[in-house]
């Protein structure tokens, strides 16, 4: 999928190409202006020039006069005088000039040939009976011709490297402007994804709309801190309240399995109520050690064998491992100690454990690794088994996610066991993460800091 395109090269793109349409546009309009206004210059030019040069002439007696002084070329205008029947009379014209152009009284023209253009503009005078002369100025307008094709090239290798300073240039400023909204954004993920909504945003100085936006935004974080605390509290009263009466469930079950009174079908039925009410103490215990986890209540911290402690976890888990003919070995460096919270570590390790017990093949095989990795300790529990599908493996984290219900039900599963294990790990400062294949087993591989080693 394409990556969608942010405002900011949104709003670049839009505005380089307004600016460009509209510079574009003006520079058309401008250079069409100013090729009329060089052609209606030189029209102008020509025709007061034709009009000076008739002055050279005297018309008397039905006859005209030529002054001997005369110029047929000034200020670039070439002068041609022409009988009625448009034969030359004085004068050259310029080289290339069409001599067959025919004669218009005072209309200037652009008179072409090949590459060559002129203007041109022609004025007859009358005398005597019915006579006439023409007088034509010829210019090259050459110049002016130039000048456009100079500047049109000119102007489209410069168009498009201006629009491109003129696009990176707001790229830069919109970036800047925008730079309170990346920070926002970033201190909005750090609280999101932290899960420490006792933060708040950094308000800017000045009071313009991202201030309010910021405003908004603790505003928002104060009311779901609220109502998380609420939640927190209520279930961590919940499950504080619910231990006793299920402890005294549990309790009279047992007291009356040893009844020697009891027939066997009354015996199993009972076992059936003993059996759910350890469930739901198992439940209440992981439920209140979550809750005050998210309470930020402190735990003790100690020096913690992780070796020893991987022996009775599996000394603990032996017996259901090998109903299911599983095989569980151990590998560790030597030497593998953390500060930590002894009773969270085992938990965490129990719940893995259990989990690719609960999930393993028949005659499978359970690994345990430790080692010492530069700064890190590295620890991973690796099983053979059923696996989980790619789909699944965002989610096995969120309390009471089961990939399988009905298998989770026959195990016994809570569906906070892998919640569990992930509070355990950043309570303790680690990280863990999953992989797994569909039909060839589920690694959960996590890590501490070096620093948490004594």
């Amino acid at each position: 999928m394409m990556k969608q395109m942010t405002i900011k090269k949104k709003i670049t793109l839009w505005y380089t190409g307004i600016i460009a349409l509209i510079l574009g546009m003006v520079l058309g309009f401008m250079f069409y202006f100013v090729d009329k206004v060089g052609i209606s210059a030189t029209e102008e030019e020509v025709s007061t020039a034709v009009t000076g040069f008739s002055s050279n002439f005297q018309f008397q007696d039905g006859t005209y006069y030529l002054s001997e002084d005369t110029k047929f070329y000034e200020d670039g205008v070439m002068f041609c005088v022409y009988d009625d029947n448009g034969k030359l009379l004085y004068g050259t014209m310029p080289e290339k000039f069409p001599k067959q152009t025919m004669l218009k009284s005072h209309t200037p023209r652009v008179i072409k040939s090949g590459s060559s253009k002129w203007m041109v503009y022609d004025s007859v005078y009358t005398y005597g009976q019915n006579k006439v002369i023409w007088i034509r100025g010829i210019t090259s307008i050459h110049a002016i011709e130039v000048f456009m094709t100079t500047s049109q090239k000119m102007m489209l290798v410069l168009y498009p490297l201006f629009i491109l300073l003129i696009g990176m240039t707001g790229y830069f400023m919109l970036k800047r402007a925008l730079k309170q909204v990346d920070r926002i954004c970033d201190q909005v993920e750090t609280i999101s994804y932290g899960k420490d909504l006792t933060k708040r945003l950094l308000l800017p100085k000045a009071r313009d709309e991202l201030y309010e936006l910021s405003q908004k935004f603790n505003q928002m974080f104060e009311r779901l801190e609220q109502s998380f605390e609420k939640e927190q509290q209520f279930t961590a009263d919940v499950s504080h309240e619910l231990r006793t009466p299920v402890t005294v469930i549990i309790s009279q079950c047992e007291y009356l399995i040893e009844d020697p009174t009891l027939e066997k079908g009354e015996k199993e039925e009972i076992m059936i109520i003993l059996r759910q009410a350890r469930r739901m103490s198992k439940l209440i215990s992981e439920m209140l050690m979550i809750a005050r986890g998210e309470m930020k209540e402190s735990y003790d911290m100690e020096e913690v064998d992780l070796g020893l402690l991987t022996e009775v976890v599996v000394a603990e888990l032996q017996e259901q491992a090998n109903k299911k003919k599983i095989q569980i070995s151990v590998s560790n460096d030597l030497d593998i100690k953390m500060m930590g919270n002894h009773t969270l570590l085992l938990r965490m390790m129990m719940n893995l454990v259990q989990n690719a017990i609960s999930y393993g093949k028949e005659h499978g095989h359970i690994e345990i690794l430790w080692k010492n990795q530069g700064e890190l300790i590295i620890g991973e529990v690796k099983d053979d088994g059923i696996g989980i599908d790619q789909k699944h493996l965002p989610k096995i984290w969120d309390r009471f996610y089961r990939v399988d219900k009905s298998r989770s039900r026959e195990n016994g599963g809570t569906g906070l066991g892998l919640s569990m294990v992930r509070f355990i790990v950043a309570v303790h400062g680690g990280k863990i993460r999953v992989e797994s294949k569909k039909g060839e087993g589920t690694s959960f591989i996590f890590q501490f800091p070096k620093e948490s080693i004594k």
